[in-house]
């Protein structure tokens, strides 16, 4: 029996390190996020209609101040096992990703981004009026 436990303790303190080596950087937080949020600009673009005529420099325009507001406001906590990206939004924290094992997991699906987009009313960051 206790050959069982010292194997088990052995295992989960392997992993644990495992864990602890291979946790993934700020920027492997900033390409998952940065990625889904720029699908859901690019369709919130698409469908707006005072962008039909110019619509890849608005495209850019959308992209850059996207990546802009995420560069700011896209926070990545180092526990010891895992790190956490959360989008600071006013007084929110929207939960974003979770890294563990050197990949990044999205907490947030296309959905949910496309409210925060909402939120973030694309077109006024565009100086654009209604």
């Amino acid at each position: 029996m206790k050959k069982i436990l010292i194997g088990i303790a052995l295992v989960v303190i392997v992993v644990l390190t495992l864990a602890t080596m291979s946790m993934p950087d700020k920027m492997a937080h900033y390409e998952a996020v940065k990625k889904c949020l720029f699908t859901v600009v690019n369709r919130e673009i698409d469908r707006h209609p005072l962008f039909e005529q110019n619509g890849t420099i608005v495209t850019v325009m959308a992209l850059n101040a996207t990546d802009e507001y995420l560069r700011r406001y896209l926070l990545v906590y180092d526990h010891t096992f895992y790190s956490t990206g959360v989008i600071l939004y006013k007084d929110m924290f929207i939960f974003a990703s979770v890294g563990v094992f050197g990949h990044v997991f999205l907490t947030v699906d296309e959905e949910d981004l496309e409210r925060f987009a909402g939120r973030l009313d694309v077109v006024k960051m565009l100086g654009v009026d209604h």
